[in-house]
């Protein structure tokens, strides 16, 4: 507030307390016809009152300005916490492989919040396996970070020793149940990728669905159980795909899957046309995507019909990862030739 404003508060207040004053002096004046000595106590009482009143009025302003500057620090601190809990778990993202058994691998990740429940992992078993998680946990900001990371945790914990993908969901599920009770829960697409035979097999926790985009035609990786510490003693199946090269696979989350079906289109349409555009490298596939929902969340409500709320999401391409997309070099492995790098056309 400025120094004239100020002044035409205090000049605008002292005419009220004269008019009032002026006010009930005559009024007193008309109904008792009062002595000289009593209206001039009249005038004093009502000149008391206004002086009270008005200094009730500056202390409860500067009470009302202290209250605000502390909630202003206080919302400047958790806004400070939150940008470096934001940094913290960007920087607890693995590091994308570039090339790993014979993929290629990109992965990105934009939260539509300071922190949230959406994240990836690698997990590398040996020279000739990798597993790959993309989770996303119900819910949003801290309380979902939180669970985030303990899943990232069963994850890597249950990981390492178990080979069927079915027994590893069920066991993060049940961990993962016993910390929350069944809420918030978590959806998930797990993934283990083998060198020989090159294949890819999958669980899908109740998340959106993967693609694998082979020679322009999508095979959908589906749902094969619920989510994640949703319901106790959980069963999940295993699904296998074998993979050739220039395969390419796509894993996201929901605040891509959500903002495409606002728009225009869906995941697969999106897929499709940028087969068809050919855009076939990962990072290029993981921008396209990201770039497409950008504009979809842009479109107005009154023409998407609904309204678009971002959420985190991310690509990752190797064919594989929120955007996560993981593409097989052109090599043959039956003649068991190395994967060319970079890998041919």
């Amino acid at each position: 507030m400025n120094a004239g404003r100020v002044a035409a508060l205090a000049l605008g207040a002292g005419l009220l307390v004269l008019v009032i004053g002026t006010s009930v002096e005559s009024a007193v004046k008309a109904a008792f016809r009062p002595t000289a000595f009593e209206l001039e106590w009249v005038s004093d009482v009502v000149s008391a009152a206004a002086v009270a009143g008005l200094a009730y009025l500056t202390l409860r302003l500067g009470a009302a300005r202290s209250q605000v500057l502390d909630l202003e620090r206080g919302r400047i601190a958790v806004d400070e916490q939150l940008r470096v809990a934001a940094e913290i778990q960007r920087r607890l993202l693995p590091a994308v492989p570039k090339e790993l058994l014979n993929w290629r691998w990109a992965a990105e990740m934009v939260p539509a919040h300071e922190v949230g429940g959406d994240f990836y992992d690698f997990l590398v078993l040996s020279g000739d396996a990798v597993l790959v998680i993309l989770g996303d946990v119900s819910g949003k900001g801290v309380p979902a970070a939180l669970l985030q990371s303990a899943l990232k945790t069963l994850f890597r914990v249950h990981g390492s020793p178990t080979i069927d993908l079915a027994t590893l969901a069920a066991r993060m599920s049940a961990g993962l149940r016993e910390e929350t009770g069944g809420v918030p829960y978590a959806t998930a697409l797990l993934a283990r990728f083998d060198r020989a035979p090159a294949r890819m097999t999958f669980v899908n926790a109740g998340h959106p669905s993967g693609f694998l985009v082979r020679d322009a035609t999508l095979i959908a990786l589906e749902s094969t159980g619920m989510p994640l510490g949703l319901w106790p003693d959980a069963k999940y199946e295993a699904r296998s795909v074998d993979l050739y090269p220039d395969d390419l696979g796509v894993f996201v989350s929901d605040g891509v899957t959500e903002a495409l079906e606002g728009g225009t289109f869906s995941l697969r349409d999106a897929l499709e046309r940028s087969a068809r555009s050919g855009v076939d490298e990962p990072v290029d596939l993981c921008a396209y995507l990201l770039r497409v929902e950008r504009m979809a969340q842009a479109l107005p409500a009154r023409e998407t019909g609904r309204t678009i709320a971002p959420r985190s999401r991310f690509a990752s391409c190797p064919h594989a990862e929120v955007c996560s997309c993981v593409r097989e070099c052109s090599s043959a492995y039956t003649l068991g030739r190395a994967c060319p790098w970079p890998p041919r056309g």
